[in-house]
Formats: C-alpha cells, sequence, structure tokens
C-alpha cells in the first residue's frame, strides 16, 4: 500500500507540472465559460435555472472527460510503449497498486477541476447555490466520472492510436452530449443521439439538481452500461496485446 501511495503521489506531482494539463484540461474549460457566458449572458433561463450555472456544469464535465482521455489515457499509452510500465514491474509496486494508484490520480483530478470551474464560475458570474447542492453535484460529478476513467484505460491500450482516438472521441462526445451546446438547441437527429451518449447522462443530472429535480435512473443505468462497455473492450484489447507478446 506504502508503494501505491508513493506511486500516486509522484503521478499528481508530473501531471500537475505538465503544462498540457492546465492548458487543456483547466484551461479550456475555463476559456469556453467565460466565451459563451459573455456571448448569451449568465441571466439567460435554460432548463429550469440559469445558463451561468447550467453551463458550469457542462464546462467541469468538458474538463473532466478531457483530463479522463487526455491525462489518463494518453499518458497511458505513452508509459506502455516507453516501457515504462515493464520497469515499474521490477519495483514494489504491483500491477494491481499501479492501476489504483491511476484510479486515484484521476478522480483526485476530476475533483480539482470540479472546484477550479465552481469557483470561477461563483466569482466571476456570482453563481450562489445551497450548501446542499453544491454538495450533491460536486459529489455526482466526481464519482459519475468513473466510466470516463474505464474509457481513458482502453484508450490506452490502443497504443499508437491513442492520441488521435483519444482526441476524436473527446470532442465528438463533448459536442453530441450537449456540453458545448445545450440539446434544445440541436437538430433533432442529433438530440436523439445526444440522449444515448455518456457525456450527456453525465451532466444530465447535474442539470435537474440545478433545477430543482431529482436524478434519474435512467441516468445511472446508460452510465453503468457504458462503464461495463469500456471495462469489456479494455479486457478485449488486453487479453489482444498478451497473445501478441506470447507469440
Amino acid at each position: 500500500m506504502r508503494a501505491t501511495l508513493t506511486y500516486w503521489k509522484y503521478e499528481l506531482i508530473r501531471t500537475l507540472r505538465d503544462r498540457r494539463f492546465f492548458l487543456l484540461t483547466l484551461g479550456m474549460p475555463v476559456i469556453f465559460y467565460f466565451v459563451f457566458i459573455n456571448q448569451q449572458g449568465g441571466a439567460l433561463r435554460i432548463a429550469g435555472t440559469f445558463w451561468s450555472h447550467y453551463f458550469m456544469v457542462s464546462m467541469a464535465s468538458f474538463g473532466i472527460v478531457g483530463s479522463s482521455i487526455n491525462t489518463l489515457g494518453v499518458r497511458l499509452a505513452a508509459e506502455r510503449q516507453s516501457g515504462w510500465v515493464r520497469y515499474l514491474r521490477t519495483t514494489p509496486l504491483s500491477s494491481f497498486g499501479y492501476a489504483l494508484a491511476k484510479i486515484l490520480t484521476q478522480l483526485t483530478l476530476s475533483l480539482l477541476i470540479i472546484l477550479c470551474i465552481f469557483l470561477v464560475a461563483h466569482f466571476s458570474q456570482n453563481v450562489s447555490l445551497s450548501g446542499g447542492e453544491w454538495l450533491t453535484i460536486t459529489l455526482w460529478l466526481w464519482i459519475g466520472s468513473l466510466p470516463f476513467a474505464a474509457l481513458g484505460v482502453f484508450i490506452g491500450l490502443t497504443g499508437n492510436a491513442a492520441q488521435p482516438l483519444g482526441t476524436l472521441m473527446y470532442l465528438v462526445a463533448s459536442m453530441l452530449g450537449g456540453l458545448w451546446t445545450p440539446i434544445q438547441a440541436l437538430p433533432s437527429v442529433m438530440q436523439t443521439i445526444a440522449k444515448w451518449t455518456p457525456t450527456y447522462h453525465y451532466a444530465h443530472p447535474a442539470w435537474r439538481i440545478l433545477a430543482g429535480q431529482s436524478i434519474q435512473a435512467s441516468d445511472i443505468l446508460v452510465l453503468l452500461g457504458w462503464t461495463l462497455l469500456f471495462l469489456i473492450g479494455s479486457v478485449a484489447l488486453q487479453r489482444r496485446i498478451d497473445t501478441k507478446v506470447q507469440m
């Protein structure tokens, strides 16, 4: 356990020193928040809440999805290709400890992204919620980010395709899931597609909380289904990699 915690600390320090993390994962959501809020006006009403509140959740979700794909997925692929994973096998850190440290790192980064976006929204747009609402939305976005951690692992196992595949999935999922533009403003066909994406069902419960509504079981079930799909895909890829190594 000590080796796992040490590696977790190392991963956090390494990530926080990475300029790409601050530019893509923290910088882009903050910039987008200011741009779209200024264009639409924070007092605009949408889905039972204010646009400044609604888009705060959208950008927090956007940042977390990006972190899972770009920070976890792409870095995992790079570590496997560079031989770093093979080197770690010679240390006291077990394979389980390595995976656990990665998950803990991603959960820590997700919480950091949530707090960052929420603070920006609160101090720049006077977004004000009750203590219970802040806590509930934070917990949902934090715990609900696990499917995207599973997606990050899947992308990390794709090797050379991780960077282009991750970027493509990041942008498409964010756009179709309504994180950039509310699905109400999308064509009807795209609205239908959006309601099957994991990104929509990730942000939708938080949007509902802002409107004073409860979390729907359908959102949880869809996210669980995507998580299972990503895990099955990861296991299949890992077996394929192991087979090639043995040959």
